[in-house]
């Protein structure tokens, strides 16, 4: 079958079926999601009948979106909320102006990657909850021991694709600018940043996407304020509507952060499209 039969069907199959909006297919995603929830808690699929199911949740949502306190120290919500997203939002800038120029150095020489990469490597595979006893014991407050650990989760993913970035790369795009007349600081900002940018960018938002799980597993363990010890509190007293609270406050805000990340990330990536 030759490609313009091929593509007369499938003009015609376009014409015929018509395909959802993508917002209605955002939307179809959210509510299958809550219905399975809600099937999986009526049928007890593994041991769901011992939770809520989404219409509790939902109304306990509401109730702490109407201000109620979360906790015995009578913050809501928000204030949670907001203590996690300042975790994550410092640690995570931290994190970038450490790892993007050590990321670019290490990828551009081999007397630095030799120099400072296996050090680096034999630390990522540690988890970064595992540094919490060590952060809560040496540094002087439960706060900084949390954001020092949530900075560890988005470091290495940001770090990584930096280098890798950097290695992909085309050479022929540094001779050709070489060629011209550029230096190597010239190449460095015009040609090496610029093409590793995209990787940059993938690295920014799996640090983000790591940053929320860590800081909700710091503190759950070192306490205090923040969705982590919201979780963690009313699991130690079997209020589960108040768990699926915090689990549902944690998708949003993570959900915002990617989606800030990505629109940040389109637009320093806007030569993207010029060059497709």
């Amino acid at each position: 079958m030759s490609t313009s039969t091929i593509e007369q069907i499938q003009r015609r199959f376009d014409g015929v079926v018509s395909v959802p909006s993508r917002r209605v297919l955002q939307v179809t995603s959210i509510l299958l999601f809550f219905v399975l929830w809600s099937v999986a808690v009526r049928v007890s699929f593994l041991g769901f009948d011992k939770f809520v199911g989404p219409e509790v949740a939902l109304a306990a949502l509401a109730e702490a979106l109407a201000g109620a306190p979360m906790t015995d120290g009578g913050e809501t919500i928000y204030e949670h909320a907001a203590l996690s997203a300042f975790r994550v939002v410092v640690a995570v800038l931290i994190a970038m102006a450490i790892a993007i120029p050590l990321g670019l150095t290490i990828g551009t020489s081999r007397r630095w990657e030799d120099a400072l990469f296996p050090a680096l490597e034999v630390f990522r595979p540690v988890p970064p909850v595992a540094w919490v006893p060590i952060a809560l014991l040496l540094l002087p407050t439960f706060r900084s021991g949390v954001l020092f650990v949530v900075f560890l989760g988005a470091f290495f993913p940001i770090l990584i694709n930096t280098i890798e970035g950097v290695e992909t790369v085309e050479r022929e795009y540094v001779q050709a600018a070489s060629s011209l007349g550029a230096g190597s600081s010239q190449i460095f900002r015009h040609v090496i940043i610029p093409a590793t940018m995209p990787s940059i960018i993938t690295g920014v938002s799996l640090g983000v996407g790591l940053a929320w799980i860590t800081v909700v597993a710091a503190e759950m363990i070192a306490g205090g304020v923040g969705i982590g010890y919201i979780i963690f509190q009313a699991y130690r007293l079997l209020d589960t509507p108040t768990v699926a609270v915090g689990m549902i406050a944690i998708g949003i805000l993570g959900y915002a952060s990617a989606a800030l990340v990505h629109r940040i990330g389109h637009r320093l990536t806007r030569w993207q499209e010029v060059s497709d």
